[in-house]
């Protein structure tokens, strides 16, 4: 015999059990997901909302005993037996039948001794309470609020705190929502420790307007409920509000702790106050609070962010406890600022003292290599994760290479890696090819890819910016418009852009497209009167490397110029007049223009120009080039450049050829000279010296003594 209680409000809320159902004896295993089996055997219709448990009490005769019997029946697939007395519901939430079914039929049987999973008339509280507190201790946190949302009972605050504490370590926020409405319809009012546990789940799950709900509603307010705010307002974005959200507290009278701390330095280094981030850094050290691992590396991460290297270096170096997280922080800020030298330095003495590296640290190291250029380098980290230190590389890792392949200008290779990796169907793989595409001008490829990136992730605002900007830089403006048509169609807005400043302990704000600066009015002022400096740049008509009238820039950007094969012809093609109203020359590839310093002599002393010259002061073999040097006792100032050595990612100050070419002028790209530091210049000069001994030597004729 089956009973049903409540039969007036299940009839009412579950439209799957009907009288007809009611009366029917039958056996039955009964989830969350509703399936084949339940709807074959019961003739149940599929509810509407296939979470819904309804409540049912049973009688509960020899049950467990049957379900250890393996069943004949094809239907049940030994989920019953023939001989399974009618009128019984046996509860198993959950993964359960994701098993097989001998598995599933051991598990059950041990775990229906102690007489768990039956919903039964008779189930008291304590019977739920213990139930629900099992479930929780296996990690089964589904399951257990499964069954509560069935039953329809209260269970003791204690038991409401498991649930949610268990929601919010795994960060089943959903599931911690399902709790709170649970309390709400059975009528169970939270005490001041469970609004908390609601507070925190919001928080954390980003829902800052119940959270200040529930906030508003306690009675105390001590650190943790304050704690939980300011962290939900930083997780979200919204650093400031977290920063006024702290001083609140503050004025309340509270004293901040570590993780009020940590949420803090993470503000600031969103915002990049280096000021602010420095005075919350002295409360931490007048509190005399024993900074964690949390602390250290978020106070280390502001630092960093905010370009002070040094300050950053100093709160590892005081660190009283280090582990991979610190490690990390460090590689990952010296990364950030390019010092390449440092990553790697850091990262081997981090293995040499017993750390392992994880996927952070790895993405820290090629994010560094991909900023360098260093692309073998990267090849070499990427190999190794798996190789040496069993760590997976997630999607953020392929990412980062398709980049690094793709800032290097191997786009082809570039392509087939992303069609060899396994997150081939994630966008964020297709988006850096984008943007390396985009530095390229190569429009093939970007339109092979952008396909691929919009199958994947349609409504990303972002990249459809990125792909009207590219296409506008080559000119297809009948593209752009069909770009920006699609994304007026689809509703996709993308956020604006903007820019911020620290000045005089105050952050400044400036929004693409706004005028919402007080000081707007003069900062355009100012930048009208840098838009009208006259400016002229000329190269030596000898680079025609990427087009005759325009120099490019690293990044692909393309600056017209006036293309010369020497400087004393200069004003006549500019014009007397056009010349007269210049107040800035640019020279590049300076070293090519044999009268470069008679030119500069006249243009500063004799015109009042200011002449800004670029080019090599040697060549391949470390000789004097040009008449580059020439100007440094006439020059205002000069700067010694250098690149990122290609071997080893030290400062490069020498060229290295990569053929036997020996012309001294020879305007070549990457395929011909390398940038190396000292060390690598003398050894790569030795080798090639030895090289060319052993072929001069082979090709002598041999006497043969006769």
């Amino acid at each position: 015999m089956l009973k049903i209680t409540r039969m007036k409000s299940l009839l009412n809320h579950s439209p799957s059990l009907s009288i007809t159902t009611a009366a029917a004896p039958f056996s039955l295993f009964f989830h969350s997901r509703t399936s084949i089996f339940i709807r074959t055997a019961t003739k149940l219709k599929t509810p509407k909302n296939p979470n819904f448990l309804p409540a049912v009490s049973v009688s509960v005769a020899n049950s467990l005993t049957n379900y250890s019997k393996p069943s004949t029946s094809s239907l049940s697939r030994g989920l019953c037996t023939e001989n399974a007395p009618s009128g019984e519901i046996h509860v198993i939430v959950g993964p359960m039948f994701a098993g097989k079914t001998t598995t599933l039929l051991k598990r059950m049987k041990t775990e229906s001794i102690n007489g768990r999973f039956q919903a039964n008339i008779a189930m008291s509280p304590c019977h739920l309470d213990r139930t629900l507190k099992d479930l929780c201790f296996m990690g089964r946190i589904k399951e257990a609020i499964g069954i509560l949302c069935c039953t329809g009972l209260q269970v003791p605050p204690d038991t409401y705190s498991l649930l949610l504490q268990e929601c919010i370590f795994r960060k089943q926020y959903k599931m911690g929502r399902r709790i709170h409405w649970q309390m709400v319809v059975v009528g169970f009012i939270p005490d001041e420790y469970l609004k908390i546990k609601l507070l925190i789940l919001y928080a954390k799950a980003g829902d800052l307007a119940t959270a200040h709900v529930l906030f508003d509603k306690l009675l105390k307010k001590d650190l943790i409920p304050w704690n939980a705010l300011i962290a939900g307002y930083v997780q979200k974005g919204l650093d400031e509000s977290g920063l006024g959200v702290y001083h609140r507290m503050r004025q309340y009278g509270l004293i901040p702790d570590q993780y009020t701390f940590a949420s803090v330095f993470r503000a600031c280094s969103s915002l990049a106050i280096l000021e602010q981030g420095k005075q919350f850094h002295a409360i931490l050290i007048k509190s005399q609070i024993n900074s964690n691992i949390v602390v250290t590396s978020a106070l280390m991460d502001m630092y960093f962010k905010c370009s002070s290297l040094s300050d950053g270096f100093k709160v590892f170096d005081k660190s009283l406890e280090r582990n991979v997280i610190t490690w990390s922080s460090l590689i990952s800020g010296y990364g950030l600022h390019g010092k390449i030298h440092e990553v790697f330095n850091f990262f081997n003495q981090m293995i040499n003292e017993g750390f392992r590296p994880n996927q952070i640290t790895f993405l820290a190291v090629l994010s560094a290599c991909s900023h360098a250029g260093l692309v073998e380098k990267g090849r070499e980290y990427f190999s190794s994760m798996t190789r040496d230190y069993n760590v997976r590389p997630m999607r953020k890792h392929y990412a980062v290479m398709v980049d690094l392949l793709g800032r290097a200008g191997r786009l082809d290779e570039a392509y087939e890696f992303v069609e060899m990796s396994p997150y081939k169907d994630h966008p964020a793989v297709w988006g850096a090819l984008i943007g390396a595409c985009r530095i390229h001008g190569n429009v093939d490829m970007i339109k092979r890819a952008a396909k691929k990136f919009f199958e994947l992730e349609p409504d990303n605002a972002g990249k459809y910016v990125v792909l009207s900007n590219a296409y506008a830089m080559f000119g297809f403006w009948k593209n752009v418009a069909e770009i920006r048509s699609l994304m007026k169609g689809s509703g996709i807005k993308k956020e604006p852009g903007y820019s911020m400043i620290e000045m005089q302990k105050e952050v400044h704000f400036f929004f693409m497209g706004h005028n919402t600066h007080k000081q707007t009015e003069q900062i355009h002022e100012w930048v009208r009167d840098l838009t009208f400096i006259s400016v002229a740049i000329i190269k030596s008509s000898k680079d025609n490397r990427y087009g005759l009238d325009s120099i490019v820039t690293h990044d692909g950007e393309k600056l017209p110029c006036l293309p010369l094969a020497d400087l004393s012809s200069f004003r006549e093609k500019l014009g007397a007049e056009n010349y007269e109203k210049l107040e800035v020359i640019g020279i590049d590839e300076a070293q090519f223009f044999g009268d470069l310093f008679d030119f500069c002599n006249e243009a500063a002393d004799r015109d009042g120009k200011t002449v800004i010259v670029a080019g090599l002061d040697g060549d391949y073999l470390r000789r004097s080039f040009g008449s580059v040097l020439d100007l440094i006792p006439i020059a205002d100032s000069v700067t010694k450049l250098n690149a990122r050595c290609e071997l080893c990612g030290k400062h490069a100050f020498f060229t290295l050829r990569k053929t036997d070419e020996t012309k001294t002028e020879l305007i070549a790209g990457a395929d011909v000279y390398m940038p190396v530091c000292r060390y690598h210049y003398v050894s790569g000069q030795v080798v090639k010296e030895a090289t060319k001994a052993v072929i001069e030597s082979k090709s002598m004729p041999i006497s043969s003594g006769l």
